[in-house]
C-alpha cells in the first residue's frame, strides 16, 4: 500500500466515525508521534527529581529484583505452611 493510499484510507475511516473519544485518541496519537513530537512532553508535569529518578530507573538492569521460579516456589511453600499453622491456632 502506498503512502497516499494509506492516507486516503485513514481519511475515509476518520470521516466515517462519529465516536468523539476515538477521534480524540487519534488526535493525541498524531500529535504525540507526528511531526510535532518535539513540542509534546509526556513528562511535563514531573519535577526534576522525578525525571532524574525515572531516567535512573530506566537504565537499571530489568533482572535486578527478580528471583528464579524455583526460589519463588520455595517462598510460596513456606508461606503456605505458615498460613496453615496460623489457621490452626
Amino acid at each position: 500500500m502506498s503512502k497516499q493510499d494509506l492516507k486516503d484510507e485513514l481519511h475515509k475511516l476518520i470521516d466515517s466515525t462519529e465516536d468523539e473519544n476515538l477521534l480524540n485518541i487519534l488526535r493525541e496519537d498524531l500529535l504525540a508521534y507526528g511531526k510535532n513530537r518535539k513540542e509534546v512532553d509526556d513528562l511535563l508535569d514531573l519535577s526534576e527529581e522525578d525525571r532524574a529518578e525515572l531516567v535512573q530507573l530506566s537504565s537499571e538492569d530489568p533482572e535486578k529484583n527478580t528471583i528464579s521460579e524455583e526460589t519463588f516456589q520455595k517462598h510460596i511453600a513456606k508461606w503456605r505452611i505458615r498460613l496453615s499453622t496460623k489457621k490452626d491456632l
